[in-house]
């Protein structure tokens, strides 16, 4: 059966001397994003996977110079299940990076019903879709800004959410004011099958919030992407056969790598209508009512501070570089 939803084309823009970071691209949306970014000529395409896939990763990177004829590929070591691998990554990053990042695709995800917790003490599907790629973020906002300002053209972060975010929201019983959502979170009774959904909220409450956190004119426009339902090894953990029908019509991989692609360097309308923005089905749209009322944006404040508080013990460099908000 052919797909119901528009085979959206590839946005082609020439990344000449530009610094592009994939993370997750060992495979599905990050590897197929990975090869049309490589397509692009970048300076330098980092691609990041975990550890265990690091022999993989030298066939994929074969793999895109076959396809693509692009073969500097970096393939970079990194687990967002770990804070430890993530400060590892950003210490590399700082002796290696070139003083240089333009475009980062935030792409890696897991998907699971059983709860268990890292060796940070959170839940680790909590803690790879939104504590470790929160992290790593407020690592690289330094040099995404200073890239910025010394280019004169804007650095980009997207963040790859899901519009299954509209299926749950962060208010009643289950998250009280007086105790946090992220601790809440962590707790083994709160694990249920709305947990990744739950990740793809927090998604989009962080990409919100730190793009309203900076100044209105710091030269990075921070997106939130939704790929569409693809047919991708994000299922692997999770799918009992409740989504075959929903197969049928689903997106491969590549194309939905082509919202990724979009949500990075699209600026269609004016580069600033991308400041902040949600991008679904190959244009920007609101985000939903529970994001957009007076809850949700409390929500998203407690959710920004809290995961702040987060990222500034585990790594005192985000002390420093939260200097460079407004609030």
């Amino acid at each position: 059966m052919s797909p119901v939803h528009p085979n959206f084309p590839v946005l082609q823009v020439d990344l000449t001397g530009r610094t592009a970071l994939v993370v997750g691209s060992n495979v599905g949306l990050g590897f197929e994003a990975a090869k049309h970014l490589a397509r692009m000529s970048p300076k330098r395409l980092i691609a990041t996977s975990r550890l265990q896939e690091q022999r993989r990763s030298a066939k994929r990177r074969k793999k895109i110079k076959k396809d693509t004829g692009f073969g500097a590929v970096e393939c970079w070591p990194l687990e967002l299940t770990s804070f430890a691998s993530i400060k590892a990554f950003a210490d590399r990053f700082e002796r290696e990076g070139g003083g240089r990042l333009d475009v980062v695709i935030l792409n890696a995800a897991m998907a699971h019903f059983e709860y268990a917790v890292t060796e940070d003490g959170f839940e680790r599907v909590l803690q790879t879709n939104h504590l470790g790629g929160a992290l790593l973020s407020h690592l690289l906002l330094p040099t995404l800004l200073k890239t910025g300002h010394e280019t004169g053209r804007v650095s980009r972060l997207a963040i790859v959410s899901s519009g299954l975010y509209e299926t749950v929201k962060f208010s009643g019983d289950k998250f009280p004011k007086d105790k946090g959502i992220i601790a809440r979170l962590s707790e083994e009774d709160s694990m249920d099958a709305n947990r990744y959904s739950e990740t793809k909220l927090l998604n989009i409450l962080f990409g919100r919030a730190l793009q309203s956190h900076l100044p209105a004119d710091a030269p990075l426009i921070v997106t939130t992407i939704d790929p569409g339902f693809c047919i991708s090894e994000l299922r692997r953990s999770v799918d009992r056969g409740q989504w075959d029908d929903l197969l049928k019509t689903a997106r491969t991989t590549e194309e939905g790598s082509r919202q990724l692609i979009l949500g990075a360097l699209g600026e269609k309308g004016g580069i600033d209508a991308w400041r902040g923005g949600y991008l679904s089905d190959n244009e920007l749209k609101p985000f939903g009512e529970w994001v957009r009322s007076d809850e949700g944006k409390a929500v998203q404040e407690r959710v920004w501070k809290e995961t702040l508080d987060i990222s500034i013990k585990a790594d005192a460099r985000v002390a420093e570089a939260a200097k460079l908000f407004t609030t």
